[in-house]
């Protein structure tokens, strides 16, 4: 069977499975569409791809037909480059105006998620040019290119690879120059600046701006000679500026619909000359073909140019397309990102962000936006074309920090806000929070961590944390060091992870640092940014601050150290405490742990909140490693020690137990409180260090402190916990006596009402009068009176007559006393009632009354009588 028919078989295949398709419900169609892509067996065969790549073989006829049906809804199969595959909706995306792509129907983009992991998420398009994709597999930027090759099949072979792996171009063949700046741009930065955050927050839309991307003969022959192999390429170099540009600043940028009149064919005929001059005729040029009213912003692309572009011109019809990028290779992540990306930043005012003077930093530096160290590794850095200086070779695809501020200040509030157009966002920012400032010693690594919140449920967020100090510049790696100001952190790309170790938690277990990476070493502030993007145009920033004290020494672990070998379950664990213990970093306790794997995972604690005085002893678990070391981290602050240098660890079976064998004699009086000590209990095997006490009956429980119930005496059992380390002993039952005290009488007061004139009154004052112990009997011992009638003890009563003529109120004070002697006192009230005869107390009121009553029924009925 020949090519041609295996090719008219494939093409029959495709078209049934369309037409099955078209009637299939929702469920079929999240079968994957097409999946035929194979693995070649000979790497390296093709020289374009890169060295660490995937390279895969596919018959490009029936996926191309699938992507051009005009179907909204596609999954296919996707290689990626660790040998596995992931299924893939796509759905049609939108780079180019309509009439843009009515004209050249072969030419197509798409967004698309993997099925069963929506966060995993890219852009992807077909052409004339094959099939490209670039899109986040778990954290991962991955690409799929065709490759130009050495060898038989065309477009049909491609590549699926990282973005470490990708393909670089020569940075150092291509110039590249600060922004062109007109006068006073530089100093109205800083208006733009102090509304940066109310900006972000304002921001809850798209704004969509119309490009026009003019490309010169050369760059078209470099992509075939025609005018719809260079737009094709042109599309995918927007398709992938989209993805930064959307997630980060909420920008989308559209093709214009006569974009191909722009695109040249004949280098000898083009308006351009192939080099960094291009960006300044270009406004020229779009408007003589399109027209001035017909685009926001301009930009060419050649083969020979650099990068030069004009800053803050996006809306400025006089020089809205001054920006050119030109390369020897105009294709491919590098391509795109490091340069064409970059250039159209400064076309929407952001400034070159490293702080480094080498190579081609020298010149180009911008003290006001400087915030990276070195070469800077994000796009409006100068990574790769820095010697020396470089902290990688190329950048990588996202904004840092001051970018987003600067280029949302310029669209939101600048000369940018004058055109383009907005969309409505269903969309909510997400809430960062970086966090409490924190104070640390110098010379010591530290970890911030980071949280936040999207009313989106489904969204998923990436953490970046990025210093914001500027200082003096640096002129080489050697000056890449604290001197106070400078930034001493650079900025990795964004994480799902919402902490970060500084340095990086691979350097700190090598005991060196990667460049751009260093210890603070001065009395200085280091100031942070917490950036979180929701990956749908949200972005949110918190900031906090690490306050750096030099304490001329480094908060270190000295044992156990290299060639330490634990083989008994108790070691000693020694630091220095570096003055942490003193204000203002104050860390009083620290906790530590142990790694059995070189230093990547702490998952055992070997003691919690001890004291921050430089050394403890640790009960090690049964465990063996050759790879051992010892973490010592603050318990209320970031920064942590980690030993120098794996160590061995090899303890026996037979490790000691901790068990409470018995305990001293402990009595306590009734109502009082005992607490309980390790020097209360004896142990068996190993001795602890501490104890817990636990709530039970009859008694609760303050810390170590026992408080019996009120009024309980008995015998207590107390359940006690003894540890040492993070050994625990089992539960033991403490017997506490609790003797039982006397109570002093309760003596409340009493009222009486007397007669006037009557004498002898008992008064019964202890009828009312308590003792909770039960035994008790309660005696009248005494009283304090003052007033001018009498009063005595009699039959353990009050006995209480007024003076003569008296009425009103008198008073006087009792003593009480039970049958230890414990005595209480109380007041009494009486009242002197004006009346005649009388008797004792409260009942000789009652009778003067009743004769009164009396006599007046008397006097009723001899007044009837005499009627």
């Amino acid at each position: 069977m020949n090519n041609n028919t295996n090719k008219v078989l494939s093409t029959i295949g495709f078209w049934l499975f369309a037409v099955f398709s078209s009637f299939a419900g929702d469920e079929n169609r999240a079968l994957s569409q097409f999946s035929q892509w194979t693995d070649i067996s000979t790497p390296g065969l093709f020289s374009s791809a890169p060295g660490k790549s995937r390279q895969l073989k596919v018959d490009i006829v029936p996926l191309r037909q699938l992507l051009l049906t005009g179907q909204e809804d596609i999954v296919i199969t996707l290689p990626l480059p660790d040998g596995l595959q992931a299924d893939f909706r796509l759905t049609p995306s939108r780079v180019a105006a309509p009439g843009l792509l009515e004209k050249y129907p072969a030419i197509r983009t798409f967004s698309g998620y993997q099925l069963d992991k929506p966060a995993n998420h890219g852009r992807f398009d077909i052409s004339p040019r094959g099939f490209y994709g670039m899109f986040r597999y778990e954290g991962v930027t991955v690409y799929i290119d065709p490759q130009r090759t050495n060898g038989p099949g065309g477009d049909e072979v491609y590549a699926s690879y990282s973005h470490k792996n990708r393909q670089l171009p020569v940075a150092g063949l291509m110039p590249r120059f600060s922004p062109k700046k007109e006068p006073g741009q530089t100093n109205e930065k800083l208006a733009f600046l102090n509304r940066e955050n109310q900006l972000r927050q304002a921001q809850t839309r798209m704004r969509s701006y119309r490009l026009a991307i003019s490309a010169t003969g050369e760059y078209t022959q470099y992509h075939g000679g025609t005018k719809e192999l260079a737009l094709a390429a042109i599309v995918t170099l927007v398709n992938r500026l989209n993805v930064v540009y959307q997630r980060d600043l909420a920008i989308s940028l559209e093709l214009v619909a006569d974009n191909d009149a722009i695109i040249y064919t004949d280098a000898a005929s083009d308006p351009f000359a192939n080099d960094s001059f291009d960006g300044g005729l270009n406004t020229a040029v779009i408007n003589e073909a399109i027209g001035s009213d017909n685009y926001d912003i301009g930009h060419v692309v050649n083969t020979d140019g650099g990068g030069l572009a004009g800053y803050g011109v996006v809306c400025n019809d006089s020089r809205k397309g001054d920006g050119i990028t030109g390369s020897p290779s105009p294709e491919g992540d590098a391509f795109y990102i490091d340069f064409v990306a970059h250039e159209i930043g400064h076309q929407f005012r952001a400034d070159h962000t490293f702080n480094g003077l080498a190579g081609s930093c020298d010149d180009n530096r911008e003290a006001d936006a400087a915030y990276e160290p070195g070469s800077a590794s994000t796009i409006m850095g100068y990574a790769g074309i820095c010697t020396n200086q470089n902290l990688q070779s190329n950048s990588d695809a996202y904004f840092h920090t001051h970018s987003i501020s600067q280029i949302s200040a310029f669209i939101i509030s600048g000369f940018g806000s004058n055109c383009g157009s907005d969309q409505v966002l269903a969309n909510n920012d997400p809430v960062a929070d970086a966090g409490a400032d924190y104070s640390i010693p110098a010379q010591t690594p530290f970890i911030l961590k980071g949280s936040a919140s999207d009313e989106d449920s489904g969204d998923s967020l990436s953490y970046s944390w990025e210093q914001y100090d500027l200082g003096s510049a640096s002129s080489n790696v050697n000056q890449m060091v604290d001197d106070g100001q400078r930034p001493l952190f650079r900025a990795w790309s964004p994480v799902s992870d919402s902490s970060r170790t500084f340095p990086r938690l691979t350097d700190i277990l090598d005991g060196e640092t990667t460049i751009g990476e260093t210890y603070a070493t001065t009395t200085r502030e280091l100031n942070f940014r917490l950036v979180v993007r929701d990956d749908n145009g949200g972005v949110s920033t918190d900031s906090m601050t690490v306050n750096v004290i030099d304490t001329a020494e480094a908060f270190a672990v000295t044992e156990p150290g290299v060639s330490s070998q634990w083989s008994t379950s108790i070691q000693q664990v020694s630091w220095n405490p570096a003055s942490t213990s003193q204000a203002p970093i104050s860390c009083d306790a620290v906790n530590i742990d142990l790694s059995v794997d070189g230093g990547t995972s702490f998952f055992t604690t070997l003691l919690e909140n001890t004291a921050n005085d430089g050394s403890a002893e640790v009960v090690v678990p049964n465990l063996s490693s050759n790879q051992a070391r010892v973490r010592i981290s603050c318990v209320d602050n970031i920064f942590f020690a980690i030993s120098a240098g794996d160590f061995s660890l090899e303890i026996s079976d037979s490790v000691e137990e901790l068990i409470i064998v018995g305990q001293q004699t402990l009595t306590m009086a009734e109502d009082g409180n005992i607490t309980l000590s390790t020097a209360h209990f004896t142990y068996g095997g190993l001795s602890a260090d501490s104890i817990r006490v636990l709530d039970g009956e009859n008694y609760s429980v303050e810390g170590n402190k026992v408080l019996p119930d009120a009024d309980y005496s008995g015998e207590l059992s107390v359940a006690v916990i003894a540890s040492r380390g993070n050994i625990d002993s089992e539960t033991f039952s403490a017997t506490i006596s609790v003797t039982e005290v006397n109570d002093a009488p309760d003596g409340n007061d009493d009222s009486f009402t007397v007669n006037e004139d009557s004498s002898a009154n008992a008064l019964d004052v202890l009828a009312n009068d308590t003792d909770s112990d039960s035994g008790d009997s309660l005696s009248l011992d005494s009283f304090v009176y003052s007033g001018s009638g009498s009063v005595s003890i009699v039959d353990n009563k009050l006995s209480y007559s007024p003076v003569a003529d008296f009425t009103g109120t008198d008073s006087l004070t009792y003593t009480l006393s039970d049958s230890t002697g414990a005595q209480a006192s109380a007041n009494v009230t009486i009242s002197v009632s004006a009346a005649s005869g009388g008797g004792g107390g409260s009942s000789g009121g009652a009778a003067a009354w009743l004769l009164f009553l009396l006599a007046l029924l008397n006097l009723r009925s001899l007044r009837a009588g005499a009627e």
